[in-house]
């Protein structure tokens, strides 16, 4: 029996070396970047990918096909897929998604009902939806031929940048899960980042500025850089960051948030919502753009004209969003469907007309934990959350 044994578990492990779907890599090209445009009533699709380059033992791995050249290849076709396959006759080799890192589509697009063409993205096992999405006005072509800085890939350097710009109030990174998610939910609306081309120094580069709204399937309107911050303070998405405030025509002074969160509770009453808003903010003093010392009554100026700051961003938001969108990409909706869940299968279908006529207060709260590293006056706190000398009184 026990031999028995030995020879059927020799035959399970014996199943278990390979996969059978499997595709060498050698015989496939990454796809590192994909863009979509129209043209005549067909898709346009770009592909930015690299030319292989051999690491000496005959095959080539990821890395090794990341060290080559990039190339930018583009199709007319009707679908992702059938836009692949023929892209074949130019690689050679099998179109291998895996590895894709964006997807940029241009606005033209994005206002009609693009979700159906993204549809593979979700569908197919190979693709990945841990990848970023953005929205241009640009041709998606020029944004992939971009030169980079950091990065060999330009679909590289713009999903490493949004590690960083996570941590700034004014972007609004997003995943192909993170959208699908919010355009599979109660309120099917969801935001993508835009992304743009620049000049800087007679030098194209890309840049991130504002987001777009979209609402059900397609993009309704955008939202600026300072409507952006708004948004994600409504969203409780600010991990850090600054903010900047004028005290007077002359003085200025910049906090580092530490800490913003926000709470949302609406109010539901039939077709009527009312919603309060609280935040709370924590921050060291960065700027300090005037000639007053730092004291106790200048760190309670400074504390009300971030709160005054911060509300009037927040009401922006709100005001672009209810009065010329009339779209909920905050989590308005979603803490209204969590509260009052056996009222909102009435209400779902008009919600985005009843969160046009939310009437909304907002209620500030801004503490200025410390002024630095600098302690010639007032010290509230011993230290400031970051200071990297934790030993210094």
């Amino acid at each position: 029996m026990r031999q028995i044994g030995i020879i059927f578990t020799f035959l399970l492990l014996s199943f278990l070396t390979g996969c059978w779907s499997n595709q060498e890599l050698n015989h496939s090209t990454l796809v590192h970047g994909v863009g979509f445009d129209t043209k005549d009533d067909q898709l346009r699709i770009a592909l930015e990918i690299v030319q292989p380059s051999s690491n000496g033992s005959g095959s080539e791995d990821v890395e090794s096909q990341g060290s080559g050249e990039h190339i930018i290849l583009e199709e007319d076709t009707d679908t992702l897929l059938e836009g692949a396959r023929e892209l074949i006759k130019y690689t050679k080799r099998r179109l291998d998604f895996g590895h894709t890192k964006v997807w940029i589509i241009t606005e033209d697009l994005a206002k009609e009902d693009f979700i159906s063409t993204l549809g593979l993205i979700r569908r197919d096992q190979m693709l990945r939806l841990n990848s970023h999405i953005f929205i241009t006005k640009d041709n998606p072509t020029d944004i992939l031929n971009t030169p980079t800085m950091y990065e060999h890939l330009v679909a590289s350097e713009l999903d490493s940048s949004l590690n960083q710009t996570q941590y700034v109030a004014e972007y609004a990174p997003i995943t192909m899960r993170e959208f699908y998610k919010l355009i599979e939910g109660p309120i099917p609306n969801a935001y993508i980042p835009m992304l743009y081309l620049e000049e800087v120094n007679k030098q194209k580069v890309t840049a991130l500025d504002g987001v777009a709204v979209i609402k059900k399937d397609r993009m309704v309107g955008e939202l600026d850089r300072t409507e952006t911050a708004g948004l994600n303070i409504l969203l409780n998405h600010v991990k850090g960051g600054n903010i900047q405030v004028n005290l007077n025509d002359e003085e200025k002074i910049s906090l580092e948030i530490a800490t913003l969160k926000t709470k949302l509770n609406p109010t539901l009453n039939g077709s009527k919502v009312d919603v309060a808003i609280q935040v709370e903010m924590e921050g060291t003093l960065a700027d300090n753009m005037t000639p007053r010392k730092i004291n106790e009554s200048f760190l309670k100026e400074i504390e009300t004209a971030l709160e005054e700051k911060i509300e009037a961003t927040t009401l922006a938001t709100l005001n672009t969003l209810q009065e010329d969108l009339q779209t909920d990409i905050t989590n308005i909706g979603l803490k209204t469907y969590r509260k009052y869940p056996r009222q909102w299968k009435k209400i779902s279908s008009k919600w985005d007309e009843i969160f046009a006529g939310a009437e909304v207060s907002i209620e500030v709260d801004t503490n200025v934990l410390h002024q630095g590293l600098i302690n010639e006056s007032v010290n509230r706190h011993k230290t400031p959350h970051n200071n990297p000398y934790r030993f210094s009184k």
